[in-house]
């Protein structure tokens, strides 16, 4: 009886909850606009396309499995990819990696298997270097391909942000053995990073001599940051090149030790210096070497996370702008870590009810990934805009748009991302195209309650939608119109009002498909 009172306190929670998310949407949505931007979308410039499996989660050994075996999990990926942009992709390491001195057993392969048969999710594994230990690193990377299916392993990755190692034993490329890395007698990268590296790829790769060599089934170097120099990008591929299927680097805005509020997590400034870096070492991976790049393990804030920061609706809003800075940048995919599933910037919490394993919770990064893939959908390319008149020009750096087009319909889409603690805008969009789209946009509003909504921790919503334990839904959907007219220099033309704190999705079919917008259906939004 206890038991089932709890269940319905927990309904009526979830109901009052979505109320209130929609009672404060629809204020937020009345304030009027402080500021106003104007944004060409340039339909001869199209941009990068967006890859599918772009999204995905990075988890650290511990206690993985439960990504199957938690009741609603695998509903709730199963959300993610109801969009059509491919299965997401699981990391499995990070600072457990190095830390792993057994070989996972049928109790991880199981699940993952199981895992990867219902939902398609392919897995990236982390392999042990801290230890040098090849026979170790032998047995679990043998281990996961024994227990998987060969078709859910994207790769394997070599070590864990090698550049914070410390107190490392290692072996100098001259021969000569030492304790390198932070505290130790020398600097790591520069004595022995290469060398152990190579020596454990050719080690893993070649079996029994030369002749059996398999190339191309590692990740790295597993960078702890994007700060990477492209100098140093250069010269791990080239020798490192041929053992390595992809390039990974860590990109977390801070570390939990730095002072940070909402609102500084949002400053444009530190993210325009780390894209101009990403783009540079992207294109030596890329265009030189011929290997993709992923930032296959990010977040808000480094070491767990900071409260107040990492666990608001602003973490929401980063988590949607930075899966599109790395997209724009020219990365294949994000890996949003989570920690063992209980850290605060984890977007799913695995938790635990009178000792048993509940319903999942979701916090605010869900919503921003789930807001992603509702803008990717299938297949999405970037599309170049250019900001043509502000308000105030300081005003720009707190509305952002992205523009985007369906590779398949040629729907145009927008996200703005209004990060401005206090003030809606005003966001104009116009193409610079005279006719061919609908008469008529649809906007799905992400939006949290209360008057501070960069620091709201619930009544998220997407869509009119809120999602609690477990992905239950709650609220009605709601999708606004936003008239589409002809502006002075030939294009068509809309104006979206963006409540403060808070983002938009726009599409704007072509005029033969806006019946079919307006039709919901599986994975629609």
């Amino acid at each position: 009886m206890a038991r089932k009172q709890q269940h319905n306190n927990h309904i009526c929670l979830i109901l009052l909850l979505g109320l209130a998310a929609a009672s404060a949407g629809l204020a937020q949505q009345q304030q009027a606009p402080a500021f106003t931007t104007v944004t060409m979308l340039d339909i001869d410039s199209p941009g990068k396309t967006i890859p599918q499996s772009f999204m995905g989660f990075s988890h650290e050994w511990p206690y993985v499995e439960e990504l199957y075996t938690i009741p609603q999990y695998m509903d709730i990926i199963k959300l993610l990819q109801s969009f059509g942009s491919g299965p997401l992709v699981l990391r499995v390491g990070g600072g457990s990696t190095d830390k792993l001195t057994t070989v996972p057993g049928p109790e991880v392969w199981g699940p993952l298997s199981k895992l990867h048969a219902a939902t398609g999710m392919k897995y990236i594994l982390g392999l042990n270097l801290f230890l040098n230990d090849v026979a170790l690193a032998r047995k679990q990377m043998d281990a996961a391909k024994a227990g998987l299916p060969a078709s859910s392993i994207i790769s394997f990755e070599i070590g864990n942000e090698p550049d914070y190692y410390f107190n490392k034993p290692s072996t100098h490329w001259n021969g000569t053995k030492l304790v390198a890395g932070w505290n130790g007698t020398t600097d790591y990268l520069s004595c022995c990073f290469h060398t152990e590296w190579y020596a454990m790829a050719e080690a893993l790769s070649c079996r029994n001599g030369p002749s059996s060599c398999e190339y191309g089934q590692f990740t790295g170097p597993v960078w702890g940051h994007l700060n990477l120099r492209n100098t140093t990008m250069d010269w791990f591929l080239k020798t490192n090149g041929k053992w390595v299927e992809m390039t990974s680097v860590h990109w977390y805005k801070a570390t939990s030790e730095t002072f940070n509020t909402p609102v500084t997590l949002l400053d444009e400034v530190p993210i325009r210096k780390e894209m101009t870096n990403l783009k540079e070492i992207v294109r030596v991976s890329e265009q030189v070497y011929g290997k993709p790049l992923r930032v296959a393990e990010m977040n808000t804030i480094s070491n767990s996370g900071r409260d107040g920061v990492s666990n608001v609706f602003a973490a929401a809003l980063w988590t949607l702008d930075a899966s599109l800075e790395v997209a724009a940048a020219g990365g294949v995919g994000v890996n949003f870590h989570q920690g063992a599933g209980q850290n605060l910037y984890a977007a799913i919490i695995r938790w635990y009810d009178n000792g048993r394993l509940a319903l999942p919770q979701l916090r605010p990064p869900f919503f921003g990934m789930l807001l992603f893939q509702m803008a990717v959908r299938g297949g999405s390319r970037l599309m170049g805009t250019q900001v043509t008149h502000a308000s105030d020009a300081n005003n720009s750096k707190f509305l952002k748009v992205w523009a985007l087009q369906d590779v398949q319909t040629g729907e145009l889409r927008w996200v703005i991302i209004n990060k401005d603690a206090s003030r809606a805008a005003s966001a104009v969009l116009w193409v610079n195209r005279p006719s061919g789209y609908a008469s008529e946009a649809s906007v799905i509003r992400m939006t949290a309650a209360g008057p501070n909504p960069l620091s709201a921790t619930s009544g998220i919503t997407v869509a009119g939608v809120s999602y609690g334990l477990g992905g239950a839904k709650s609220g009605e959907r709601r999708i606004e119109a936003a008239k589409v007219s002809k502006n002075a220099k030939g294009g068509q033309m809309l104006t979206v009002q963006v409540p403060a704190g808070s983002a938009a999705l726009v599409r704007l079919p072509l005029a033969k498909e806006q019946a079919a917008l307006r039709t919901p259906a599986a994975g629609s939004g």
